[in-house]
């Protein structure tokens, strides 16, 4: 016998469609609408303030356009060549975080990944999340499980975050004393902090049994929803612990995290010497951590106008003199963001037509669908 299927569900769907069309239109959008419309805004009005505060941080137009007359290109490609290094130490460390979960993936097959994925973290306000997502995608079609690719992609953010902090506690220690007695406990304290909820995601048995207690403390005192959120980050948790690293291949991952955040600065350091700037060694590592928690705010896309000038007034407290620090900072982020932005959108471009042709071969390979009785 044959049943309609359609019969009542049907129905039913039509009646509510037809409900929500007679009556009032539901509102649950028009708030995003307006919280989408006041990001514009907000992007807008922080870029529009950004080009004349860096303009008229540069001070005189004549020294600054005079910076760009003698540009020293050698440091300019290796600026490149440290921007390429250090988008290929990521991957590595990611490769080596997979391979925990026995992945059998290399780092020539992560590095578009990685690419593609600094793109999309960098194209949009608080991208990394975004980043994030596509990330755990692609590691998915590389045959990474549900659980192996949101333990990489929570270790590797851990491990990132622990490794620049300590590069903003090594910029704190060599600073001068006053800044030293200011920033270094500070530092320091963050610093622990995040070592620790690095280890934590090492042994995912005292993660989950943290979240427990959590889970047990809220259920008496915070929302529902929170209790969800707890309750399902704990059953992820549980899907971890296969995922044992050793320590040597935690620290190896560390450093390589490290390796990472080093390299980019070096961009940095050759964008300062590209313009014939002299580099403030005492306090360079402070500028580049400080660039770089500009770039993680979510305002704009990957800081942009946020960096370009904080960067500059960071550098000037550092006796940088306004015109060579406005070029500087150019000359950064025209390899760290505009080089990164173009490459890894022609990433994302090639990721997306190889996955297309593999579904293709596929779908070829599985052949049609019987027909159904």
């Amino acid at each position: 016998m044959i049943v309609d299927d359609e019969g009542d569900n049907g129905r039913r769907s039509r009646a509510v469609a037809g409900q929500t069309a007679e009556g009032a239109v539901p509102t649950t959008h028009r708030p995003n609408r307006r919280h989408r419309a006041a990001r514009v805004v907000l992007e807008v009005l922080v870029l529009a303030a950004a080009a004349p505060f860096v303009a008229l941080r540069a001070g005189n137009l004549t020294k600054f356009s005079a910076t760009f007359d003698h540009l020293h290109w050698h440091w300019l490609f290796v600026s490149v060549a440290a921007e390429i290094g250090s988008i290929t130490m990521l991957s590595w460390f990611q490769h080596r975080l997979l391979r925990v979960g026995d992945l059998p993936v290399t780092v020539a097959n992560l590095l578009p990944v990685t690419m593609a994925s600094n793109a999309v973290a960098q194209s949009l306000p608080a991208g990394s999340l975004f980043a994030e997502g596509y990330a755990f995608r692609q590691y998915q079609r590389l045959g990474a499980s549900r659980a192996l690719g949101i333990w990489a992609e929570l270790s590797a953010g851990a491990l990132a975050a622990a490794a620049l902090a300590g590069v903003a506690v090594a910029g704190a220690a060599v600073t001068g004393p006053g800044l030293r007695l200011q920033l270094l406990p500070i530092l320091a304290f963050v610093f622990a902090g995040a070592l620790v909820a690095a280890a934590l995601f090492r042994r995912a048995p005292l993660l989950a049994s943290l979240l427990g207690r959590a889970l047990r403390g809220a259920q008496r005192l915070a929302p529902q929803g929170v209790c969800r959120l707890l309750r399902s980050a704990q059953e992820s948790t549980r899907e971890m612990e296969c995922f044992r690293p050793s320590w040597g291949v935690w620290l190896t991952c560390l450093a390589g995290a490290a390796l990472n955040w080093c390299l980019d600065a070096v961009v940095l350091l050759m964008g300062l010497l590209t313009v014939g700037a002299p580099v403030p060694w005492q306090g360079f590592l402070l500028c580049y951590a400080a660039a770089q928690l500009l770039v993680e705010l979510p305002i704009t896309p990957g800081g942009l106008g946020l960096v370009e000038g904080g960067l500059v007034v960071v550098l000037t407290r550092f006796h940088v003199a306004a015109s060579s620090a406005t070029a500087a900072t150019l000359m950064y982020r025209a390899v760290s963001y505009w080089f990164l932005l173009l490459v890894g959108w022609v990433a994302v471009l090639w990721l997306t037509l190889r996955n297309r042709q593999a579904d293709r071969a596929a779908s070829a390979a599985s052949g049609p669908a019987p027909a159904s009785a």
